[in-house]
């Protein structure tokens, strides 16, 4: 279920991504340990919970967004680094969310330096379209730059799918 939400997740389909995330936790009720992989879980159910708070309005999301969140943030202080610009990501995140724009081009940027540090590229790819989709909600022409850095490391990861289903779905 992991890997089936994070590709809907990726793909926009948020309801189906926040579904799959339910049957991991209830598959996960009955297994004797939990699935952490180096906080990919807890960056991509906070990406997810933010997508859906988005969408809904509901606050029940952003708590656990937030929640997600949290669990990053003990990774960080633990000195786990990969973890880094996955709160980063979901920060920045829950900022648009949450209606805190004036420093979320910034988090974006931060997110994207630290991924490629630390040799992440699907998930530069990721901040780049989610930085890209804030700039052009606001009407910013950046937006551009941003969904053809996407596009280019998308590329890089292999993901020829998703370079596919961004040219379809961006209108530049």
């Amino acid at each position: 279920y992991s890997l089936s939400g994070i590709e809907a997740y990726i793909f926009g389909k948020y309801e189906s991504a926040a579904s799959m995330v339910q049957k991991r936790k209830e598959m996960e009720e009955h297994m004797s340990r939990k699935m952490f992989q180096n906080g990919m879980t807890a960056l991509f159910d906070g990406l997810i919970f933010v997508a859906m708070a988005y969408k809904t309005n509901d606050i029940k999301w952003s708590v656990k967004a937030l929640n997600a969140a949290s669990k990053l943030e003990q990774y960080v202080k633990k000195g786990i680094n990969i973890c880094e610009h996955k709160l980063l990501l979901l920060e920045a995140e829950l900022d648009v969310v949450e209606k805190n724009s004036g420093n979320v081009l910034n988090m974006y940027d931060r997110a994207i330096a630290v991924a490629e540090k630390n040799k992440f590229v699907h998930e530069q790819a990721i901040a780049s379209e989610r930085a890209a989709d804030f700039l052009l909600r606001n009407g910013d022409h950046r937006a551009s730059q941003y969904y053809g850095r996407a596009h280019n490391l998308y590329l890089q990861w292999g993901a020829q799918r998703k370079v596919v289903h961004l040219i379809e779905s961006i209108p530049f």
